[in-house]
């Protein structure tokens, strides 16, 4: 914390519109404060400014015919215990949250932090990009609405000094659907070496429409529409899964880094994309 020795002020402001004065008059020396982990883990010595956003009501979860809408101060937690989460995606999305960091850290990860944060190697936002989620943001005035794949085709950095994530909504989904998601770690509580998440729609066995999304590898999450296009319209079956295992393995795009090789990426993302599809081959009876 001995980082943090410049901190000279923090504002809990009572609209978002004040918080949005705040940041704008920084000059770049103030923070967004959702849960603080960032913070903690990540100290810059340039901030000067802490900005609270728990007096705007950002942390709820609720649901309207269409979406799931999620408050971007919510927690990892607060969205995994909400009632409306309990069957979305047949209990998918709950358990995936459950699974990630160790308890007191989903405590304090907030889903607006972890968007506006876009560490590589979230499991959060791989999620978000196969579930097609939107991205709602303000500049205190006016709310606007990104899908995942075009919100960080922005320049966050920029977009970050004078917006705040408010939320996310995601859209609701019918029996024909099906979630998964697959993380690669030394132990439960450790950062993902690789991580993938797979939402397929599948009807009379026939994959109708996916997304997949991967992340950790190690360069920010993005969607592998070659994976995509290649199972769109297949029947799912064992051989396809196993077709698709060899496909990945050879077209996803992964490099190495200090922890990982590029050659074991590739071959942790192929065994993944097989077990999802093999998962999904019993849900889909």
């Amino acid at each position: 914390m001995l980082k943090l020795k410049n901190v000279k002020s923090c504002f809990t402001p009572n609209s978002i519109q004040e918080a949005i004065d705040i940041l704008k008059k920084s000059d770049g020396k103030a923070v967004i404060v959702g849960g603080g982990l960032d913070i903690t883990v990540f100290p810059n010595p340039i901030i000067e400014q802490f900005i609270f956003l728990n007096k705007l009501g950002l942390t709820y979860i609720r649901e309207d015919d269409e979406n799931i809408k999620i408050g971007a101060t919510s927690t990892i937690t607060d969205i995994a215990k909400a009632p409306v989460m309990q069957n979305y995606l047949k209990s998918k999305v709950k358990i995936a949250l459950t699974e990630i960091a160790s308890e007191p850290l989903r405590n304090q990860i907030t889903m607006g932090g972890s968007i506006a944060r876009h560490h590589f190697y979230s499991d959060i936002i791989p999620a978000l990009y196969a579930s097609r989620a939107k991205i709602m943001i303000s500049d205190g005035e006016l709310v606007e609405e990104f899908f995942v794949d075009d919100f960080y085709h922005n320049d966050l950095k920029a977009l970050m000094e004078t917006h705040i994530v408010v939320g996310v909504h995601l859209n609701k989904y019918g029996d024909s659907f099906q979630f998964g998601t697959k993380r690669f770690v030394r132990n439960a509580t450790d950062i993902a070496l690789l991580n993938m998440a797979m939402l397929v729609q599948i009807e009379e066995d026939i994959i109708k429409d996916v997304s997949i999304s991967v992340g950790s590898r190690p360069g920010p999450a993005y969607r592998f529409e070659k994976g995509e296009a290649f199972l769109r319209g297949k029947k799912l079956t064992k051989a396809l899964a196993e077709d698709f295992e060899s496909f990945t393995k050879s077209n996803v795009d992964v490099a190495k880094d200090m922890r990982l090789s590029k050659e074991y990426r590739q071959h942790i993302a192929g065994i993944y994309a097989k077990e999802i599809l093999l998962d999904f081959i019993g849900g889909a009876r």
